[in-house]
């Protein structure tokens, strides 16, 4: 059963309801089991993990998984804060999504170690401008216990970690507990933050770090450039006479520690936001005094005579066994979530060497990308029976592949269902049907558009089902079915314009006989656009904002990115919507009541999550009367979800991601100068602090962002509250 919200209902209105869920149950109740059996294929080869989702910025760790004593692999994309799972299965990966609940809700960065030597690797995330520790707590099932919300280093100080940034945790002085490396709310310069566990009890298994070094190594890092050998961490400015201009202030970086040299000591592997390359710098000191006295620009090639890493923007490294011989890989992504590699961007690099004297040898550019679907950026599917055979065919459309320093590419992806009607199979055949990336869409500027969202629907009334696009700027655009192929009528159609990011579904809302239009947008509402025209000549001269007074992700972000679909169900509508946080929304009450608010219910759509910015296709594919669905998610991947309960099902739904969200606090720039922006689902009273404990400003947050001014404010460190949480904001 599913239940709706409180309302204050009358009597007549409460039989209004009985009625619609007498004739809605087997709908609203269907059951979707999340499924990695169905086939699908591209150039006659099976994807191993098809519905893995993508991965658009993947942070790369190990973990034993399924407890059988063999490490498995966990990817966390930063691009919608994805946890996947995937199990070792004699050295092939393997899918397995239903680990994913053991896991707390995290963001921005994750990495798996072993904090209390227990040979169990524990999970450290980011927390309020620091990190947060779980104890693997792994008996007879995968599960994990809070340690800590926020490392202090030390009390009351938190341990400063950026959410742009990786830190490196290792043993950095040797002593058998992990140490973190990360750079300090400045930049420039490496922080040393030493683990005092082995000091102070003998034994890994407590959390207590001591601030030891603000400049470990001695160097100074700014615009990819470095001076060395800084006496008492005091260094030169640097001369960046020949760096690119345009190239922004130190902003981001990624550190990995390792001994590459074999020397007892670690060295240290950065990348910086701005800049494609991996910088390698030597550790010439030992494991208690560390002194930086080179630096290879082209890591790994210098070191192991292999090609050099060439992320687009802000590489990042993690040292991890996934080649399954003991000798720990490297591989080497983005740490961006935008403007990045989305399709090629997980270099692997197997070790042929030693892990403490490595010799990498480049393998691919797609590790894991090449095993699952990844149309790049984002995915908007939709069923249609493009060569008219009975069978639904699949259309994927996306918001771009990559392109470095230029627009991406989006384009429509077509999956052809060579199966049967009970058993569908799908091929991957095109991943620029029609040509959509080279059409001229946006007219104003005569380039193709961006954000390709398709929907299908005869507009003309000559018995096949044309095709209309949504794109990136909230615009529309009509393309007549003709035998098959689709060209191009009616750019920016009837000049509707929904302002950003348009997700349109045709569906004949109010049941005339004629498809009318109903479009999600950025600001998650929607618009209904009713057909006021003819079955041969379609109209559409009016656009009805908020409609149904839906607003998806209200609670949690202005921007909600609304995906919806219109569903016939025993001749009762049901409306969901997908939006920017993965969640999917269900409403009722919409036949006769279109001017109206709908309802909202609770239904096993809630329950079900792949990532974010979802949108969704939801038919029957197997012939059992009961609707499957493609849902898509912004790591440019599709997950499938049948309601046959025969098929066996693979994993268990995620828990619903409203109910475990934790609250999360984003401040940037951080350090600010003239304005500081406030990010979080939480509402309230903000307050800022001197470290005097003197209230300097005092605000209601109502939204999700909350801008600052703080031109006024004196330079110096300054304590940021909200709702019990704290973080710390460098005024310069």
């Amino acid at each position: 059963m599913f239940f709706c919200e409180k309302f204050n209902m009358t009597s007549k209105y409460i039989i209004f309801l009985f009625f619609i869920f007498k004739f809605t149950s087997s709908f609203s109740q269907m059951v979707l089991n999340r499924d990695t059996n169905l086939n699908i294929s591209e150039n006659g080869i099976s994807f191993s993990s098809a519905f893995s989702g993508g991965i658009n910025a993947g942070q790369f760790s190990e973990i034993d998984l399924n407890l059988d004593g063999t490490m498995d692999l966990v990817i966390f994309d930063k691009s919608g804060n994805k946890i996947s799972p995937f199990i070792n299965n004699n050295g092939n990966y393997i899918y397995a999504p239903k680990y994913r609940s053991a896991f707390p809700k995290v963001h921005d960065w994750m990495l798996l170690a072993d904090y209390n030597c227990d040979g169990k690797n524990d999970i450290y995330t980011y927390s309020s401008a620091g990190m947060a520790i779980y104890e693997n707590t792994s008996s007879n099932n995968l599960s994990f216990t809070l340690v800590t919300s926020l490392v202090l280093s030390p009390a009351p100080q938190n341990l400063y970690i950026s959410p742009v940034d990786i830190p490196a945790i290792a043993d950095i002085d040797y002593d058998g507990d992990l140490d973190v490396l990360s750079f300090g709310v400045l930049g420039g310069t490496v922080s040393y933050h030493k683990n005092m566990a082995m000091e102070l009890t003998g034994s890994c298994d407590t959390v207590a770090f001591e601030f030891s070094e603000s400049c470990w190594g001695l160097f100074y890092e700014g615009l990819n450039s470095y001076i060395l050998n800084c006496p008492n961490c005091i260094c030169p400015p640097i001369a960046n006479t020949n760096i690119d201009k345009s190239k922004q202030k130190h902003a981001g970086s990624t550190l990995l520690a390792i001994d590459i040299d074999n020397d007892n000591d670690m060295d240290l592997v950065l990348g910086d936001v701005s800049y494609n390359n991996l910088n390698l710098l030597i550790n010439g000191g030992n494991n208690q005094n560390a002194l930086i006295v080179s630096v290879d620009s082209v890591f790994p090639q210098n070191n192991s005579n292999t090609i050099a890493a060439d992320i687009h923007v802000y590489p990042a490294s993690y040292y991890l066994d996934v080649t399954n011989d003991g000798i720990k890989d490297l591989i080497v992504s983005t740490n961006s979530q935008n403007n990045s590699e989305n399709f090629e961007g997980c270099w692997l690099y197997e070790n042929g060497g030693q892990t403490n004297n490595p010799d990498f040898n480049f393998v691919q550019t797609n590790f894991m990308q090449s095993e699952m679907i990844d149309l790049g950026k984002s995915a908007f599917p939709t069923f249609y029976d493009y060569n008219n055979d009975s069978l639904l065919d699949l259309v994927v459309g996306n918001y771009g592949y990559h392109v470095a320093y230029n627009n991406p590419i989006s384009s429509l992806a077509l999956f052809e269902n060579t199966g049967t009607k009970e058993i569908p199979k799908y091929e991957l055949i095109d991943r620029d049907w029609q040509g959509i990336s080279t059409v001229n869409l946006n007219i104003q500027l005569g380039l193709p558009a961006l954000s390709i969202s398709p929907t299908f629907g005869d507009l003309d009334a000559d018995g096949d089902k044309d095709m209309l696009l949504g794109d990136a700027d909230g615009k529309l655009h009509y393309l007549n079915n003709q035998l098959g192929n689709f060209n191009i009528s009616a750019p920016n159609y009837f000049n509707i314009d929904v302002g950003y990011f348009s997700q349109p579904q045709l569906v004949d809302v109010d049941r005339d006989g004629l498809l009318d239009i109903i479009i999600g947008e950025q600001d998650g509402s929607l618009n209904y656009c009713p057909n006021s025209g003819t079955a041969t000549i379609a109209s559409f001269d009016t656009i009805i904002k908020n409609w149904g007074g839906i607003d998806v992700d209200t609670n949690y972000i202005s921007n909600g990115f609304s995906s919806p679909k219109l569903i016939d169900s025993s001749g009762v509508y049901q409306l969901f919507v997908g939006s920017f946080t993965g969640t999917i929304y269900q409403f009722t009450n919409i036949d006769g009541n279109l001017s109206g608010q709908f309802l909202p219910v609770y239904s096993t759509v809630d329950n079900i999550w792949d990532g974010g910015k979802c949108a969704f296709a939801l038919r029957d594919i197997n012939n059992d009367n009961q609707p499957e669905m493609i849902l898509g998610n912004l790591s440019g991947g599709i997950a499938y979800f049948s309601s046959d309960t025969l098929l066996n099902d693979t994993t268990t739904i995620p828990t619903n991601i409203l109910n475990n969200r934790k609250a999360i606090l984003n401040i940037y720039p951080n350090p600010a100068s003239s304005k500081l922006t406030i990010e979080s689902s939480e509402v309230g009273i903000i307050k800022i602090k001197n470290l005097l404990g003197k209230t300097i400003y005092k605000s209601r947050k109502s939204n999700y962002l909350l801008e600052v001014n703080t031109s006024r404010f004196a330079n110096g460190i300054y304590i940021l509250q909200l709702n019990g949480m704290s973080s710390k904001v460098l005024i310069k």
